[in-house]
């Protein structure tokens, strides 16, 4: 499975392989996958092993992520995934058989946009976007620092892709920040990433102080349109 059949060019996707097997039947077998043509794709972290109820039967399930960005606009075909094993026939267990197992799962086609020419720079196409401060001070005393947090919210991205958070003060005050803490997983079939940020924040004199907070431009994949977080 795929989080959408119509991303735009460099949109990251989810991309999910199960493979369901009545439990106790498999020996043993591995999964591959070949990447598309016109779009990277990166395995992330272990497989998981599930148990899932379908029907009246009980199956063992193992699951693979995968992280998927198109290159280019147009049909973009993911291959199906493959399974060879080995597996425990009804009569396997008297009479000492195996059975060698070859499946393999439907091919996927993405109908693959182009980057809206309204688009923002740098581009950055998400599901979702949500900034907020987690910690702020209602006032502040000259010489003295205080701590500000703020955390970002990405549905449909990882880490690495975010820009950068700031903030600024002009010549009213120094702003030290901390390195970003990041936190990655996988929400609803596709990737979602949180940045913490920490400033300490040092005004150089009394009076009004306004700090200006992060403002990141993003595209709406869902909507179609830009915005603008903040």
């Amino acid at each position: 499975s795929v989080d959408t059949a119509t991303p735009y060019v460099q949109q990251t996707l989810g991309y999910t392989v199960r493979l369901y097997y009545i439990s106790g039947s498999l020996i043993d077998g591995r999964i591959d996958q070949d990447p598309p043509d016109g779009a990277s794709l990166q395995k992330i972290g272990d497989d998981l092993q599930l148990s899932q109820r379908i029907g009246n039967d009980d199956y063992s399930v193992v699951e693979r992520r995968f992280l998927l960005i198109p290159e280019r606009s147009g049909v973009v075909t993911i291959p199906p995934a493959r399974f060879l094993g080995r597996s425990m026939g009804l009569f396997d267990s008297v009479f000492g058989g195996r059975e060698e197992m070859r499946i393999r799962s439907e091919q996927i086609s993405l109908r693959v946009k182009p980057i809206p020419a309204a688009a923002p720079q740098p581009w950055l196409p998400l599901r979702g976007l949500t900034l907020r401060y987690l910690e702020a001070p209602r006032s502040l005393r000259a010489g003295e620092s205080a701590t500000i947090t703020v955390e970002a919210v990405a549905d449909g991205a990882t880490a690495a892709q975010l820009p950068s958070l700031s903030l600024t003060a002009g010549d009213a005050a120094q702003i030290f920040a901390e390195p970003a803490q990041t936190r990655e997983e996988f929400v609803g079939g596709r990737p979602q990433a949180t940045v913490l940020r920490r400033y300490s924040v040092l005004p150089a004199r009394d009076g009004t102080l306004r700090i200006a907070g992060p403002r990141v431009s993003w595209w709406d994949t869902e909507a179609g349109v830009a915005r603008i977080a903040s």
